[in-house]
């Protein structure tokens, strides 16, 4: 009985100590797995920060390219601005080169006219000294003295020498002839003034008539009579319409000028300005044509010129100027 007692014990340790092993694998097996959870959630981890890193790199360069893509729209937009800016200024000084070079030669030529008028004086004045000489030599042989103004007072002339006692010469003086008395002084009617109306309407017929140079003279002469005439702006533009009609495109775009520059709130100046462009295209210039043209499209948006000055400059798009450019005068237009 006491051998059984013993048993037991031992046996409920052996017991115990199984459970323990058991218990102790079974902790161990967990904790295994544990780690092995735990290392897996490190990896996932990690793989989440490096999507995220990736994520955040790619957003960044995104942003990166959208805000270079903005820069360059932003440059480019200033770009163009900017050579919007340069053409149009190039074209202003295109337009004033031409006016400085048509001066100059105008200058040039004025010189030029001068001398040889000089020059023609001069011959004139020779030729007459030469009669005149030729004259006094012969008034000279038949005993007639001649007194120059510029002689020297109380000096007698070479002809006035004394003669040869040998050969006594008498000279006969020419009988004085009284001059004729001077005619009575005509007497001049009043002029009556004249009627700047007539003057411009008349200036026009010729116009529609197709004479253009009588139409020219009769507009300068009512701009030089009547300056200050609410009309003289419009004779000035019909000065340059009648050098256009006759090809004169050079001569026009100066006469367009003086209306755009000196009747800066004349109602012709969007007309002037546009004829004033067709004509640079004609003379094949086109840059300071685009310039003007632009100009009436943002001075006078509302205006017929300014829709006829888009479709000019929808023409001028092209590589080639077009051969012909509509005609906006109309014989009504006064």
């Amino acid at each position: 009985m006491l051998r059984i007692t013993k048993i037991v014990p031992a046996v409920l340790i052996l017991v115990m100590a199984s459970c323990a092993t058991d218990e102790v694998t079974r902790l161990k097996a967990e904790v295994s797995d544990l780690k092995r959870s735990q290392s897996q959630q490190k990896e996932d981890v990690t793989d989440i920060q490096s999507r995220l890193s990736i994520s955040d790199t790619q957003k960044g360069k995104a942003d990166m390219l959208n805000a270079i893509r903005e820069s360059q729209e932003s440059l480019n937009s200033k770009v163009t601005n900017m050579s919007r800016e340069l053409q149009q200024l190039y074209g202003r000084v295109e337009e004033r080169k031409f006016y400085v070079d048509h001066a100059l030669a105008d200058s040039k030529t004025d010189r030029e006219l001068l001398k040889s008028q000089l020059e023609m004086v001069s011959g004139e004045l020779n030729d007459i000294k030469g009669r005149v000489e030729r004259i006094e030599t012969a008034l000279q042989k038949k005993g007639i003295i001649i007194a120059r103004p510029d002689a020297i007072p109380g000096q007698k002339p070479a002809a006035m020498a004394a003669p040869s006692p040998q050969q006594p010469v008498q000279l006969q003086q020419p009988p004085v002839q009284q001059p004729p008395p001077p005619p009575p002084p005509l007497v001049e009617a009043p002029a009556q003034p004249a009627n700047p109306k007539a003057i411009y309407d008349e200036a026009m017929r010729d116009f529609n008539a197709g004479k253009y140079k009588e139409s020219r003279d009769k507009f300068n002469r009512f701009i030089k009579e009547f300056p200050t005439s609410s009309l003289a702006s419009n004779g000035h533009f019909w000065v340059g319409e009648s050098y256009y009609k006759e090809g004169s495109y050079e001569d026009a775009i100066l006469s367009y000028d003086v209306v755009v520059k000196k009747y800066p709130n004349s109602e012709k100046v969007p007309a002037a300005k546009l004829k004033q462009a067709l004509a640079f295209i004609e003379i094949k210039d086109p840059k300071p044509a685009r310039t003007i043209l632009q100009q009436i499209i943002d001075d006078y948006p509302q205006t017929p010129e300014a829709e006829q000055a888009k479709k000019q400059l929808q023409s001028l798009g092209g590589s080639q100027v077009p051969a012909k450019k509509p005609d906006t005068t109309k014989k009504t237009h006064t």
